[in-house]
């Protein structure tokens, strides 16, 4: 078959040139392939320890995740440091104050969407797993306490990280992922531990609770043979009102150990995690509150990680990763629906260097199987795999001033069976249809420069052009008329200047045109439309559409005296259009600001956070488009004092904090109404460090 040629060809190419470079290159020393490229220094020492942890360093080749020169620019990494000062209540609070992402929240199915610099599909990884469109239902149980840090990598032009193409179930166009949100969980860089508790409280809500224990330590047998363990157990319980009916609740559960023999060095996770999820009832615009209670209990995450490399020499290091990932949840609609999702994924990269030049090579193979109560359809079975690889070439010139890249990916969905249905006589008539569908293949180029004009500034400039490869193969028209393949172009550039620790300012211009971009048809009023076919199965109507987003991004950051650091950003969309239509400040705010604070006296830290959006007035479901509506333009400011001080000779640090303490009142979607904030909240957390 078609999809077992591209299998075979992408694997083929990757392992015969790990193993040929690998052994044949030996000959190239250290001391004569010094990789000159490392020495434009990205990453920020006062954001992390990065000296302990060779992994995470974005330039090293010993990064899984590592992305080319040219798409550092456009990275961000929040690292464990600022988790804590910014004491997010999970992963999407967190998120939301990050330069040029907007989350919204909307009742029902999925509970957050988040929108890159506009919008975009956006791939998550978690150690390795390459999440499925369940990713907000998983990671919004992921402790805080969980995670070293978050590699966010925007518009990106950087091709080995993962498929191109969204994974999983295949009944609608998926397009190419915009960027990827890369998740890195803990490890122990000592033998240390911590227990922690919070309590808070938001008016008229039932007080809230959490504990979190994490312990972990590091061995070295010999200068051959070292390695480390950590475990963590965490549960939180946050109810909610009947009347506002936003509870949540999880019990999680991670252990990570890991050792480095010789040249090899392997990582292990485990985590599995169990809670209930309540979506939040709509006020809609008469000020009603819809009497529909939804909710999913349980949700269960299971997920086994495992990576590592292998350094044949310092020039020639083999990166690989496994994972399986089992998500289920039972949704009450308010009838009981169950969905089960079980998904493997396997990577392998190879980093080769010679002289100033760098190759990477890459592959994934993805398998999502999935049946039940999912998305938009209340019946679903699935089976699809994506196979895929890529090759990047980085280059450095005129001492390393100039650096170029370009590389080229190519992915392909293979469709085992795919079905989706409203009701289940529907399911029963479709669910041995659809058989051993390929999908055509997704083909992705890209260029990037960076120009460093001397030790302060430089200039980033980046382009993309993607062709999906077309869309599912249940995907018609309301008119009978032709859908085509989405094509995507896609321009960044962006300038920077190092002036000192206290000052590192950086403008990028972004511009991301696509053609023929699907979408659920909907007709003049907003509803959405349906067909039913011979056999009275009901299905969408799709149609495409040319869309164009354009915008700049400011952003600012450094450190004061030692003390005090901080971290600014300003995204202004430029146009949003579809179809030439503008949707800014219709489906998209034109403007979102960030602002994060951080300042230590003595053993005391006060941190302020703070995100601004402007005003939208529309927004999309399943259930169709709303319009007129009062969405975003809102300033949400959160703030801790945190102070530490010993009990019983253990350091300790006691936190108190607000979240929303302006107690805006706000929404950023309406579907079958406004799903408002809770409003303020203040909590108290105490932590033994041991």
């Amino acid at each position: 078959m078609k999809t077992n040629y591209l299998r075979n060809k992408t694997f083929n190419l990757v392992a015969t040139t790990t193993i040929l470079l690998a052994n044949n290159v030996t000959t190239l020393q250290a001391d004569e392939t010094n990789i000159a490229i490392d020495q434009i220094n990205i990453e920020d020492s006062s954001y992390s320890d990065y000296e302990s942890r060779e992994d995470l360093k974005l330039s090293s080749t010993k990064n899984l995740y590592r992305v080319e020169k040219t798409a550092q620019f456009g990275t961000e990494v929040i690292t464990q440091e600022e988790i804590k000062a910014q004491n997010p209540k999970d992963i999407f609070d967190l998120l939301n104050k990050t330069a040029g992402l907007d989350v919204t929240y909307q009742g029902r199915k999925h509970p957050y969407f988040v929108n890159m610099r506009g919008g975009g599909n956006i791939t998550y990884i978690l150690d390795g797993a390459i999440l499925t469109g369940t990713a907000d239902r998983i990671l919004v149980k992921l402790p805080m306490s969980a995670i070293e840090e978050i590699q966010i990598v925007k518009s990106s032009t950087s091709l080995t990280l993962a498929p191109s193409i969204d994974i999983g179930a295949s009944n609608s166009g998926s397009g190419n992922s915009i960027g990827f949100i890369i998740i890195r969980t803990k490890q122990p860089k000592k033998t240390e531990g911590v227990i922690s508790t919070y309590y808070e409280k938001s008016e008229s809500h039932p007080s809230a609770n959490g504990q979190n224990i994490y312990a972990g330590t590091t061995f070295a047998k010999s200068d051959d043979l070292s390695g480390f363990v950590g475990g963590m157990v965490s549960r939180y319980d946050r109810p909610s009102n009947n009347e506002w009916f936003d509870g949540s609740d999880a019990k999680s559960g991670m252990i990570n150990a890991g050792f480095t023999y010789n040249k090899l060095k392997m990582n292990l996770m485990g985590y599995k995690d169990e809670g209930m999820f309540e979506f939040q009832k709509g006020v809609d615009k008469t000020g009603a509150i819809s009497t529909v209670e939804w909710y999913y209990d349980p949700l269960k995450t299971t997920i086994l990680s495992l990576d590592g490399n292998y350094a044949w020499n310092e020039n020639q290091i083999t990166l690989f990763s496994l994972s399986n990932s089992e998500y289920k949840h039972t949704e009450y609609t308010p009838n009981a629906k169950d969905y089960e999702e079980k998904t493997k994924t396997y990577s392998l990269r190879h980093n080769m260097t010679f002289d100033d030049t760098l190759i990477q090579l890459g592959g994934q193979i993805t398998n999502s199987k999935g049946n039940g109560s999912n998305l938009s359809y209340s019946y679903n079975s699935y089976d699809t795999s994506v196979y895929g690889g890529a090759i990047s070439i980085e280059q450095g010139l005129f001492d390393n001033s100039l650096i170029l890249n370009a590389g080229y990916r190519i992915d392909q969905k293979k469709i085992d069976h795919s079905t989706s249905a409203k009701n289940q006589t529907s399911y029963n008539n479709l669910k041995d249809a659809n058989n051993n569908s390929d999908l055509p293949e997704a083909k992705v180029l890209a260029l990037g420069a960076m120009y460093n004009f001397d030790n302060i500034h430089s200039l980033s400039v980046r382009y993309l052009k993607a062709n999906e490869g077309g869309g599912d193969f249940d995907l018609i028209t309301n008119d009978g008329s032709e859908l085509h393949e989405e094509k995507q172009d896609r321009f960044e550039v962006g300038i920077e200047g190092k002036y000192s620790k206290a000052f590192n300012p950086m403008i990028t211009y972004f511009d991301v045109d696509i053609k023929n971009e699907k979408s659920v048809a909907t007709d003049s009023s907003g509803n959405t439309l349906y067909y039913t076919d011979s056999s009275g199965n009901e299905y969408y109507y799709y149609n495409e559409e040319d869309s164009r987003r354009k915008g700049l991004e400011f952003a600012i950051k450094g450190t004061i005296n030692g003390a005090t650091t901080y971290k600014l950003s300003y995204t202004r969309m430029l146009d949003n259009t579809t179809d030439n239509e503008d949707s800014i400040g219709i489906d998209t705010p034109r403007d979102l600001y960030t602002a994060m604070i951080s300042h230590t006296w003595d053993s005391y830290t006060f941190n302020v956070s703070a995100k601004k959006v402007s005003d939208y007035t529309s927004s999309s479901s399943a259930m169709g488009t709303s319009t007129n509506g009062d969405l975003g333009d809102y300033i949400r400011v959160d703030a801790n004092v945190s102070k530490d001080f010993k009990i019983f000779n253990f350091d300790s640090i006691f936190k108190l904090y607000g979240r929303n303490i302006t107690d805006e009142n706000y929404a950023t979607r309406y579907t079958t109404g406004y799903y408002y904030d809770r409003g303020r909240v203040i909590g108290a957390e105490l932590s033994l460090l041991f």
